[in-house]
């Protein structure tokens, strides 16, 4: 039963991506619906790092890892 709580509480426990990150998408938005682009879109993904749910614009780790995560031609590498 206690197992079962704890799987839960991980299940929900989603990092969040901060306010000003979020306004930032919004404003990039708007500028991308006037150039007719398509919208940037907020999903919750699984870290591939550590295998935890967090809000993302993008990229493929939470954070967790930032010693070793580094960026060649916009990729994200581990």
């Amino acid at each position: 039963m206690e197992i079962k709580k704890i799987e839960e509480f991980r299940n929900n426990k989603i990092k969040r991506l901060p306010p000003s990150v979020i306004k930032d998408i919004e404003l990039k938005n708007q500028a991308r619906r006037l150039a007719n682009l398509a919208p940037i879109k907020i999903k919750v993904r699984m870290c591939i790092a550590c295998n935890q749910p967090f809000e993302s614009a993008g990229n493929r780790t939470c954070g967790c890892n930032t010693r070793s995560t580094g960026y060649i031609a916009g990729r994200e590498i581990i």
